[in-house]
């Protein structure tokens, strides 16, 4: 099905859907004349696989990959991805795949020659992540070994720095031990009985106790109780062992009670400075009852019957679990590594004192600054009542520049010292105070292993296509990488629309620019549905 209209370039924002799924847009044309009539600070990720350099002639007086030297061509792809930058989102990634060239029996490096020019025009080079070929094209040649292997570019623009979207979790490998850490991490209540713990979040000093008492129900412990080192006793919730902290808080929006995930309020923030609704479109944090809502669980709401222990006079424990029992290098006795397991030997198992809700720090600058300037408090005048120099005024700093490291979260006993002085509500109070303490020691990471970068990705071939197609598992793989959730991807040769295909899969917006014509209808069929534009 195709839906064809001639829009303006603000009506490219409108969406259609199609079976729950979004309709991508399809442009033909000159992508060197398209890309100036799309929006500024529209595009949230690009994957592309431009022609290569004369690979093929499309017969086409416009075409890229017919230029008369590899230099010439390299200065025609840059220059599409100059008339991007502005169109890209501060956060936006590039996924850019192009394939090496034998010319006069020479390998000629066009992807380092693409990469090279791409640093000098505005664009960070964070990978150049290897796509290995299993099912390759054999070669008939016998003077070199054949290139089973290309070059997929990683870009983000160089002013975003280390802020873009790169969800390493969508694409992160599950460890295949899990099994195997559930067994040595199941712990008794008993065993938790004399192990440090250590508290740096809090207050200003360092902590440090020992376990004296649990509370369990059904032997999964649920609170610690420690005696720290000033001889007072605390109850702290306690962590499962598997899991990661700070979790992730989700919110709602006071108005349309949309949910809005952590990458939401970031993207939202490092793209328009404000909180903006993604899906009602409102500015939210414009008076103290529209910020976002944080939604969080409660794990005692279901306990039933819960029993205690305690043992003040309790020896203090190295090792909690088995992991560490059966460690070469405990059986050994000398450590000469730096690894996971070297570290547990010589400093023992501990558990930390972490914040349960992981929050986006500019989201809670935001709440500050509303209050502060309601309140009219200077900054300097905070840091004098609460006893800093030049410390709060990070606590209302909400800038990218280099991963929000200008801004900080308040301790816990800060905010609560904040919230007399300012006189905020409770709306971010759970967040900002509600601690739990993790079990440090050698496990799985939660997240899942960084997949690297070399992908092994079979070649694909479409009916109809006369080439080898973007494959999709390739495209999925960067799209849940690089692209938000309902984000807009772009791919400024689309070819046969693999991209459109893998976005609507995945819940995002693809725009595709083809300047061969006949080339539609291919990506009609993969798509199954699509909306013929002009602009």
């Amino acid at each position: 099905m195709t839906i064809q209209r001639t829009i303006s370039s603000s009506e490219i924002k409108k969406w259609k859907r199609y079976n729950g799924k979004w309709v991508p847009k399809v442009i033909v044309g000159d992508v060197r004349k398209i890309i100036p009539k799309l929006p500024n600070n529209f595009i949230d990720c690009v994957i592309t696989s431009p022609p290569y350099w004369m690979q093929r002639d499309y017969g086409h007086p416009d075409q890229i990959g017919r230029e008369p030297t590899p230099e010439a061509y390299v200065k025609e792809i840059v220059h599409v991805f100059e008339l991007l930058k502005p169109k890209l989102k501060k956060t936006a990634t590039i996924f850019l795949n192009v394939g090496y060239k034998y010319w006069k029996e020479e390998m000629i490096l066009i992807p380092e020659m693409i990469a090279i020019e791409m640093q000098k025009h505005g664009y960070m080079l964070k990978n150049k992540i290897i796509w290995h070929k299993p099912n390759a094209m054999p070669t008939p040649a016998r003077n070199r070994l054949n290139n089973v292997y290309e070059p997929v570019l990683l870009f983000v623009k160089r002013e975003a720095k280390e802020f873009y979207y790169f969800n390493l979790e969508e694409v992160a490998e599950k460890p295949k031990t899990i099994l195997d850490y559930h067994r040595l991490l199941s712990l008794k209540p008993e065993d938790y009985l004399g192990a440090r713990v250590i508290d740096s979040l809090r207050y200003r000093e360092k902590m440090k106790g020992i376990v004296v008492g649990v509370r369990y129900s059904d032997s999964k412990v649920y609170e610690i109780l420690v005696k720290w080192n000033n001889n007072t006793l605390d109850w702290i919730p306690l962590g499962e062992p598997l899991e990661k902290y700070p979790e992730h808080v989700n919110f709602n929006c006071p108005y349309c009670k949309h949910v809005m995930g952590y990458w939401d309020i970031l993207l939202s923030i490092a793209n328009n400075n404000r909180v903006i609704c993604p899906h009602c479109g409102k500015l939210l944090g414009t008076n103290q009852n529209n910020f976002p809502e944080p939604i969080l669980t409660n794990n005692y709401a279901k306990i039933k019957e819960v029993k205690e222990i305690i043992v003040e006079d309790v020896e203090v424990k190295k090792y909690i679990t088995k992991t560490p029992k059966s460690s070469k290098y405990l059986i050994v006795g000398q450590v000469f590594s730096s690894s996971p397991a070297g570290r547990l030997a010589i400093s023992g198992e501990y558990i930390v004192i972490k914040r349960r809700w992981k929050i986006p720090q500019p989201l809670i600058a935001e709440y500050l600054r509303f209050w502060r300037i309601r309140r009219r408090v200077p900054i300097k005048k905070l840091d004098l009542i609460l006893g800093y120099r030049d410390t709060a005024g990070h606590w209302f700093r909400k800038d990218f520049g280099e991963w929000g490291k200008g801004g900080s979260l308040p301790r816990p006993a800060d905010w609560l010292k904040l919230k007399k002085i300012l006189g905020f509500n409770d709306t971010y109070d759970r967040v900002m105070t509600e601690i739990i303490g993790e079990l440090q020691t050698v496990k799985p990471h939660e997240e899942g292993k960084n997949p690297g970068d070399v992908w092994s990705i079979k070649l694909e071939q479409f009916p109809g296509a006369h080439f080898a197609i973007f494959p999709r598992n390739l495209v999925e793989k960067a799209l849940k990488l690089g692209c938000p959730p309902n984000g807009v991807v772009l791919d400024p040769f689309a070819g046969s629309g693999t991209v459109g295909e893998v976005a609507m899969k995945l819940g995002r917006k693809a725009i595709l620019i083809e300047l061969i014509s006949k080339y539609v209808e291919l990506i009609k069929r993969r798509c199954g549905v699509v909306e013929l534009i002009k602009l």
